[in-house]
């Protein structure tokens, strides 16, 4: 009966004396503080990683995961620094290539990199980490940085705030999608800056190929749900523009032949599309498009509501799938930190690309810009310059 005895103990349920759902962040995060346990009335402090020892290699934190970011922690050698990255994502976006993903040209593995990848320190040293976290605040006066954790999507925890000291920080927390302040754009505009907005894309495009195959539709209403809407003329909005004209002429016209004459792309923009490109790159590009399909459209966007968009001149242009790729601006966390600004917002760096004002700060990526002393001009928001200003910063 040894086996019964056995059975019995194995079917005998356990009670556990605390929740775990609601203590496993917590203890997973209680073991990074160098500083000894807390008495009981300072329990609710925030926790995470104290500061370094004299004996211990300096702590590089960086703020974000873009392509400035990443590039930085590729060429930090960590057997003399302490990697720590925090990012709300944990990989890296390919996204000159991410309108691909949108009509199956690629798959979205294919444009995501891990970052334990990027840099295998980060998921194997002692002292590097990686925090899936948004950072809400940096205190340079104790070289802090105040975090709070993503849990998007799930109910069983809350979100815990902890601190990570530094050595030395890197801010490359990227920008954020302008939208002007014009009304309706967050709730019905479809972004194209993540791996999740390709994926909504690809779900909404293909969701209204279905709906516009059903009987009995209305012409009117087929039509409004093959229109798909671009407003913003810059790379990101000419490059999608062609892969959905492409997708157009490649797939649809083949597999969806009863709704194949229905399905148009329009560009809108308010000025000339790639205005900051060559001119004969910019002829090329609308001499391309209009070849392909896409009717381009010069306005400016004044409201946006669940099926149509309005100009400025009154006119009301319906859609099915609206994306939006206005160009970026700072995001709330760089608005919120009280560092000198470049022009547009930006936070302000000299030419060794130091915050000023501060000390064992630096700042990289869409988030930073020269400040009008240096006499440099700022740079534009696109992955290939962003990729080079990594290891600039590895040599300083």
């Amino acid at each position: 009966m040894f086996w019964y005895r056995n059975l019995i103990k194995l079917s005998t349920p356990i009670k556990s004396k605390t929740p775990i759902t609601k203590n496993l962040l917590q203890a997973s995060l209680s073991h990074f503080s160098t500083a000894n346990q807390p008495p009981a009335s300072a329990q609710a402090q925030p926790s995470g990683l104290g500061p370094t020892k004299p004996h211990d290699k300096p702590r590089v934190v960086v703020l974000g995961s873009g392509w400035a970011g990443c590039r930085l922690m590729k060429g930090l050698d960590p057997k003399l620094y302490d990697i720590v990255c925090v990012s709300p994502r944990n990989h890296m976006v390919f996204t000159p290539l991410l309108a691909s993903t949108c009509v199956g040209t690629l798959e979205f593995r294919s444009v995501a990199e891990p970052i334990a990848r990027i840099q295998p320190s980060i998921s194997s040293a002692p002292g590097s980490y990686f925090f899936l976290a948004n950072s809400t605040a940096v205190d340079t006066e104790h070289h802090e940085v105040h975090c709070e954790t993503v849990t998007d999507g799930t109910d069983t925890l809350d979100p815990w705030k902890f601190k990570i000291s530094y050595d030395k920080l890197v801010i490359a927390s990227g920008a954020q999608a302008s939208t002007f302040g014009i009304h309706g754009v967050k709730e019905h505009a479809i972004f194209l800056r993540e791996v999740h907005h390709a994926q909504e894309i690809r779900r909404k495009l293909l969701l209204n190929l279905m709906l516009s195959d059903v009987p009995g539709l209305p012409e009117e209403e087929k039509r409004r749900l093959l229109h798909c809407v671009v407003v913003g003329g810059g790379p990101t909005g000419v490059e999608f523009s062609g892969e959905l004209s492409d997708f157009i002429r490649r797939d649809v016209h083949e597999r969806y032949t009863h709704v194949k004459d229905y399905i148009h792309v329009t560009l809108i923009e308010a000025n000339e599309i790639l205005s900051s490109f060559d001119d004969r790159l910019r002829r090329y590009a609308i001499k391309h498009l209009t070849k392909s399909g896409v009717r381009l459209v010069r306005g400016i966007v004044k409201d946006v509501k669940p099926e149509n968009l309005v100009l400025t001149d009154g006119s009301e242009v319906p859609y099915g799938l609206l994306v939006w790729s206005t160009g970026v601006g700072p995001s709330p966390f760089v608005n919120s930190l009280g560092l000198p600004k470049s022009p547009g917002g930006r936070i302000g760096v000299d030419e060794w690309l130091r915050v000023p004002t501060v000390q064992d700060v630096f700042s990289i990526g869409d988030c930073s810009g020269f400040l009008e002393s240096t006499g440099k001009p700022v740079l534009p928001a696109l992955a290939q310059v962003q990729y080079r200003v990594g290891p600039k910063l590895c040599i300083n």
